[in-house]
C-alpha cells in the first residue's frame, strides 16, 4: 500500500505542470483566441486538402457524422499491410503470458513493450503509408500528426478498469485512433465501441475537462437513448477501426470470453491543442527519427510534429499515461 501511495504521489507531481498548462489553455480569453487561430488555420489549409477515393471519401464522411468506420486491410490496399499483421500478431502471442502476469498483479492498461515495435520498425511505418495519412489529414483539415503505434493487449478478466470504461482522448479537439485486429473479435472479446454521439460540452467555447463517462452523465450529455448509438466494432482479423476519439465517447468493451490484441495508431494536427498530452506509446523520439529515414518529407514531418510546437510548450513534460 505505501509502494502505491508513493507512485501516486511520484504521478500526481510528475503530472503537474501538463494539468497547470491545460489549466491555462482553459482560461476564456486564451482559448477563444487559440480557438479564432485554429479556424484560421483549417480555412487556409481547406484549398491543399488531398483528393480520396470512394473508400476514402466515406470514412471522412462516416466519421463526421457518427465518429467510427469500421472498414478492411483488404479494400484498404495497403502494401505489406498483412506483412505487418503477422509480425505483430506474434509479437502480442509471445507476450501473452507475460500480459496476464501483469493484468494478475494489477496493471490496468497493458502494451507490447515498445522495444519489440523498435526491433520490428514496418509496424511503426504503416502509420505513416500515404493513404493513411490522406485519410487523417482530410478528417482533421490540417497536416497530420502521427503519435506512433502501440499493441494494446487486453486480457479477458471482464473487468471495467482504465481504457474500458467511456472516456475521450485528451490530446487534441478531433484526433483519429486506427486499430487493426491482429485476430478474429467477437462480442466476448473485447471490441472496440463508440458511442456516435458528439459531446456537445467540450470544445474551444466552453473549455476542455476530462472525465470518464459514467452512465447518467451519458444520459444527461448525449440523451437518455444514447445506447442506441452505440457502435460495437466485431471483426474478423484485418478489420480496421477508424474513431474520432477525441470527440466522442468510446472504450474497449471488457472482454470475457477471450484476450484481445490490436495495433493502435494515433494522429492528431500538427501541432495539437495539448502537446503536452501526447506521446501515448513509449516510443522515445529518438527512436522514431531511426524508424523513418528514407521516408518522404510529409511522412518524417508527421512522425516529427514536435518540431512544430511552440517553444514555449515544449518545456512542457508530458504527462504520464
Amino acid at each position: 500500500m505505501t509502494t502505491l501511495i508513493s507512485k501516486g504521489r511520484a504521478r500526481w507531481l510528475r503530472d503537474l505542470p501538463s494539468r497547470a498548462a491545460l489549466a491555462l489553455l482553459n482560461e476564456r480569453r486564451l482559448r477563444l483566441w487559440l480557438g479564432k487561430r485554429h479556424e484560421a488555420a483549417l480555412q487556409r489549409h481547406a484549398p491543399d486538402l488531398p483528393d480520396l477515393d470512394p473508400l476514402g471519401n466515406h470514412i471522412v464522411e462516416t466519421l463526421n457524422s457518427k465518429g467510427v468506420c469500421i472498414t478492411n486491410l483488404d479494400d484498404l490496399r495497403i502494401p505489406g499491410a498483412h506483412d505487418v499483421v503477422e509480425s505483430a500478431w506474434r509479437l502480442s502471442s509471445d507476450f501473452a503470458p507475460q500480459a496476464r502476469t501483469l493484468a494478475k498483479g494489477g496493471q490496468q492498461f497493458i502494451i507490447v513493450p515498445p522495444a519489440e515495435i523498435v526491433r520490428h520498425p514496418q509496424i511503426f511505418r504503416l502509420g505513416l503509408h500515404e493513404r493513411l495519412l490522406d485519410i487523417v489529414e482530410s478528417y482533421l483539415g490540417l497536416p497530420a500528426a502521427y503519435d506512433g503505434a502501440a499493441i494494446n493487449y487486453t486480457v479477458a478478466d471482464g473487468l471495467e478498469i482504465a481504457t474500458r470504461k467511456w472516456h475521450r482522448d485528451r490530446e487534441d479537439r478531433r484526433m483519429l485512433k486506427v486499430a487493426v485486429y491482429l485476430h478474429d473479435v467477437d462480442d466476448e472479446g473485447g471490441p472496440f465501441e463508440c458511442i456516435a454521439r458528439k459531446d456537445p460540452v467540450r470544445n474551444d467555447i466552453d473549455g476542455y475537462h476530462y472525465e470518464f463517462g459514467y452512465d447518467a452523465m451519458l444520459k444527461q450529455r448525449l440523451g437518455a437513448d444514447y445506447a442506441n448509438d452505440l457502435t460495437s466494432c466485431t471483426g474478423r482479423k484485418g478489420t480496421v477501426v477508424f474513431c474520432d476519439t477525441a470527440r466522442f465517447f468510446h472504450r474497449g468493451k471488457p472482454p470475457t470470453g477471450r484476450d484481445r490484441a490490436a495495433i493502435f495508431y494515433s494522429y492528431f494536427a500538427n501541432p495539437p491543442r495539448h502537446p503536452f498530452l501526447c506521446e501515448r506509446s513509449g516510443i522515445s523520439r529518438d527512436e522514431a527519427l531511426g524508424m523513418i529515414e528514407g521516408l518522404s518529407f510529409r511522412q518524417r514531418r508527421a512522425a516529427l510534429w514536435r518540431r512544430e510546437v511552440p517553444p514555449i510548450m515544449r518545456l512542457i513534460p508530458s504527462a504520464s499515461v
